[in-house]
């Protein structure tokens, strides 16, 4: 049996839209994996024959009986998911990575998600309560838990992986998509915040006219990592009149507090957000109510209690920085696709039973 894991090829991007797949895809092949490239097009005027030539020639080496790991969405549209489930007739498991219906505050109309998560074997998730959010949409697939996602140093620069009390500030970094923090153009906290991403004008405008704000505007990666300050990373999303970003964080983990951890920042998170517990049970960063709650949590808490969350963030962050928590859910997952599932069956007196499978 060959052990399969899908990745996802496109063009360079400023946001994570790429990278967690990739670091997935490195963190898989480094178990054992064989990688399934998927390149990102633009299929909608496909025939449903070339489609399917398509997936049939990426999975020619699927042999009945492999077990495959689909990281979805594949970010192609709708149908090319469900051709590729339907062409899979072996074990599947599907990293979810998002859940459009969750997201899209208009349900997408091009795939019935959880239609497809049943056709899984098992499902790797973020959350219970992502789960608990399936199960009440009638997904009845076995699931286990990748409670956070990996972020793979990419050896360009000399990272900092472990901040020292005396080096840190307090202050905060946002990096990432601003289409969800548009509410940055209105930074009233006294607390500085620096920021990085790309912008629209008008948001642009606001951020260089505000004098708490930094706005150091899009980076790739390495430049990212180098450039990052020693303060708090806040993982802060916003609603839009399209996409339930601020919702959503009630169930996913957002890839940016991986980031933040990875390279030594405690967190600011939303108290309701999922990811919320975990940072605040394990001393990772703060989980306040709402952005007024901003200032005076990072003033009140204590040079120890900062030191202390300063040491745990950095033990955590080598765990994100070596794929501890993508090797245990596939760990997870091929138990539960691979593990022999018998039953007892009676066959004459009650005190003697056979396996059966």
């Amino acid at each position: 049996m060959k052990k399969w894991l899908t990745d996802i090829l496109q063009g360079p991007t400023f946001d994570a839209t790429r990278q967690a797949k990739a670091d997935i895809a490195t963190i898989g092949q480094a178990a054992g994996y064989h990688i399934i490239d998927i390149r990102r097009y633009g299929g909608l005027k496909e025939s449903n024959e070339a489609l399917m030539a398509r997936i049939q020639g990426a999975t020619a080496g699927v042999a009945q009986g492999d077990l495959l790991v689909y990281q979805y969405p594949s970010l192609n549209d709708g149908r090319y998911e469900d051709f590729f489930i339907r062409q899979m007739h072996r074990r599947v498991v599907a990293l979810i990575h998002d859940i459009e219906t969750l997201r899209d505050q208009h349900a997408p109309r091009w795939i019935h998600e959880f239609a497809f998560f049943n056709q899984c074997d098992v499902l790797i998730v973020h959350s219970e309560r992502m789960t608990a959010y399936l199960r009440q949409q009638g997904v009845t697939t076995p699931v286990v838990y990748q409670y956070l996602l990996d972020y793979l140093d990419d050896g360009a620069t000399d990272v900092r992986h472990a901040i020292q009390p005396q080096d840190f500030q307090r202050r905060v970094v946002l990096a990432g998509n601003l289409q969800k923090s548009q509410y940055l153009g209105d930074w009233s906290a006294q607390t500085p915040i620096t920021v990085f991403g790309a912008a629209n004008p008008q948001l642009t405008r606001a951020l260089m006219a505000n004098p708490q704000v930094d706005y150091r505007g899009s980076r790739v990666r390495h430049q990212l990592l180098r450039e990052l300050p020693p303060t708090f990373g806040l993982a802060w999303d916003g609603n839009t009149a399209t996409y339930r970003y601020s919702s959503y964080t009630r169930y996913n983990h957002p890839h940016k507090v991986s980031m933040y951890l990875s390279h030594g920042l405690p967190v600011i998170v939303w108290k309701e957000a999922a990811v919320a517990d975990l940072i605040v049970r394990n001393h990772l960063g703060l989980a306040i109510d709402s952005l007024d709650q901003l200032d005076q949590a990072i003033q009140q808490l204590s040079t120890t209690d900062l030191a202390t969350m300063l040491a745990n963030v950095a033990q955590v962050g080598q765990l994100i920085r070596s794929g501890w928590f993508t090797r245990q859910a596939l760990v997870a997952a091929e138990a539960k696709v691979l593990a022999p599932k018998f039953t007892l069956q009676a066959t004459g007196p009650l005190s003697q039973k056979v396996l059966s499978r």
